[in-house]
């Protein structure tokens, strides 16, 4: 379930515009009203001038999420929105014509950020999303996912995680390390910083993974 939050003015054209992209990809959805203290994945904003991003700026910013703007062709206002880090911005006069050139990038990103990694925990299956793992660690025969819900353990190893997941946004930097580059604050020669104040070493042999840095 894809949690959508619209903060517009027009609401109904926009939500029915967007709806119609997630009933042909066949994805599942939830639209609601834009709420500054909730938690959604993909948030809309309808704006017409600088004044109405103070919005987004205080909009706690969460690399898991997708941020969208609608509004007028204004190529200063188009800039300022690239500075705080949206995704995508749509022309508010072609709205339509904007989805559709976009489709190929959104079903991409949705599909990066939204992935899920089924696991099984004490003989449960569960399910956590891809965007929401820091980082994977090997301890014997087990992996120790990290996460923004906690840690979870699983029997297997690192290579059967990976060739599970398919995604690019994950690459292993030690023997014992797969990072989420989602995560990453900064790197340095021997050590990656993530965004969650944790620090992780870097192989040697593992070097030319973190090229991406």
């Amino acid at each position: 379930m894809i949690r959508v939050s619209i903060s517009s003015k027009n609401n109904q054209i926009i939500q029915q515009s967007f709806e119609q992209f997630f009933q042909k990809e066949q994805l599942e959805y939830q639209i609601v009203p834009y709420s500054k203290n909730t938690y959604q994945d993909i948030y809309i904003f309808e704006v017409q001038n600088k004044e109405d991003l103070k919005l987004i700026e205080e909009q706690q910013h969460f690399d898991y999420a997708l941020y969208y703007v609608i509004g007028p062709k204004d190529y200063d206002l188009i800039s300022e929105c690239m500075r705080l880090k949206v995704n995508l911005y749509f022309s508010k006069e072609s709205l339509a014509e904007d989805l559709k050139k976009c489709e190929a990038t959104m079903i991409h990103d949705i599909q990066d950020k939204f992935q899920y990694y089924q696991y099984q925990r004490n003989g449960i299956i569960s399910q956590i999303r891809l965007s929401h793992i820091y980082y994977v660690e090997s301890l014997r025969h087990s992996i120790i996912i990290h996460s923004i819900n906690g840690t979870m353990v699983e029997r297997q190893n690192l290579n059967t995680f990976l060739r599970s997941i398919h995604s690019s946004s994950f690459a292993q930097v030690h023997k014992s390390f797969v990072v989420n580059k989602q995560w990453v604050e900064k790197v340095a020669a021997k050590q990656i910083f993530l965004k969650n104040g944790e620090i992780i070493q870097i192989g040697r042999a593992y070097k030319n993974n973190i090229q991406w840095s």
